[in-house]
């Protein structure tokens, strides 16, 4: 008899584990966090006309000038570079060399920015299965730190890219290379 009750306490116990799972499918999927602070867009250091070679400022870059040059930074989590012209295009590269030849470069783009100084970054090399089209653009705000009145980094802030690999790249601080 206490062997028909252990046993039908373990029917029940393992249908009760069933409909939990079966009951869990239905659940909405869960959703990352979503920041109730709106971007800074005001400098945290605004840079002055006065500089000496120990000040440190940043601006947030509204236009091509503010960013020009080479940046080294992480693609694919290994160092590489990436020049931004001024004709707002950016080209992606294993060297500050490769920066300049679109035939080594890893991947190219147009880049510009908007009337609110959003920064928006094309890349449409790659193929639909790895970049989708609605993934292609990515939108930051950029902030340039300054030291001595010379840009020395890049900071992207995301406001909106759904391409996760750029976005865990351009999560890193870029260092200035050359401002040409």
């Amino acid at each position: 008899m206490n062997k028909i009750r252990l046993f039908g306490v373990t029917i029940v116990v393992l249908l009760c584990l069933a409909s939990v799972l079966v009951f869990a499918q239905d659940a909405p999927a869960t959703q990352e966090p979503v920041s109730s602070f709106a971007l800074p867009t005001e400098a945290l250091m605004p840079c002055t006309v006065e500089t000496t070679a120990a000040t440190v400022c940043d601006v947030i870059a509204t236009q091509p000038e503010d960013i020009v040059g080479v940046w080294s930074l992480y693609f694919q989590s290994k160092p590489a570079f990436i020049r931004f012209n001024l004709d707002g295009t950016w080209v992606l590269g294993n060297s500050l060399e490769s920066t300049s030849d679109l035939n080594s470069a890893y991947a190219s783009g147009p880049y510009s920015f908007d009337n609110k100084g959003v920064f928006t970054s094309v890349f449409t090399g790659a193929p639909l299965d790895v970049v989708p089209l609605e993934c292609q653009a990515g939108h930051y705000l950029l902030r340039v730190i300054k030291v001595g009145g010379q840009s020395v980094a890049l900071n992207h802030a995301l406001i909106k890219d759904c391409f996760v690999n750029r976005q865990t790249d351009w999560g890193y601080t870029m260092l200035r290379v050359s401002g040409e």
